[in-house]
């Protein structure tokens, strides 16, 4: 009886624990780092910017350069040597669902900034939506405050943005941080205290 809790809370304990995936943002290239990341549901995606001021926006595969209605938007994240000390993250609330992006700033998305979270091996690959963006006619920045569907964060998580990103994409991802740092300590916890009984 004691082993089928014992590993009924580590499985609750590894489930809680989610990664976080670092996007290198414009470092010397007008790229993406990697372009394509592959998450699961409740991991984050955190973009890193180096210089000189480019930004992260979601957008759809038809339209790459387009900012996604109700889309995460990072506004542009300036620095003049090295990475920004401003990071934005977002969750991966459906990891069947494919997240785009591109950078906003001037040419960047029709130069190829652009990316995607869990764009699928064939048919709308990560590859074929950086193609499609060098081919858009228009490069459009969203209606959206800077910030929002996502969090920025200065050295600490400073400062959470609210609204969510539609189907595919992240919320404010401070909370599910949060929750998840709670249950993994709760977790930790119960299973420490019942093996001492």
């Amino acid at each position: 009886m004691r082993f089928s809790v014992a590993a009924a809370a580590t499985a609750l304990v590894g489930s809680a624990i989610a990664a976080d995936h670092l996007v290198v943002v414009g470092n010397g290239s007008l790229t993406f780092e990697p372009n394509n990341v592959q998450a699961a549901e409740g991991d984050t995606v955190t973009f890193k910017f180096w210089p000189k001021n480019h930004s992260v926006a979601q957008s759809t595969f038809a339209n790459p350069c387009e900012p996604m209605s109700n889309g995460f938007w990072s506004g542009y994240v300036p620095s003049t040597s090295g990475a920004a000390t401003e990071t934005f993250m977002v969750e991966v609330t459906n990891a069947s669902a494919p997240i785009w992006f591109y950078c906003t700033q001037g040419q960047h998305c029709t130069s190829g900034m652009a990316g995607a979270i869990n764009a699928p091996s064939s048919g709308n690959t990560a590859d074929a939506f950086i193609e499609a963006a060098k081919q858009a006619d228009n490069i459009a920045e969203p209606a959206s405050t800077a910030g929002t569907g996502g969090m920025l964060m200065n050295g600490t998580m400073s400062s959470t943005a609210s609204g969510s990103a539609s189907t595919a994409s992240s919320t404010g991802a401070a909370s599910s941080v949060n929750v998840n740092g709670g249950v993994v300590f709760t977790g930790m916890m119960g299973m420490f205290a019942y093996l001492l009984m």
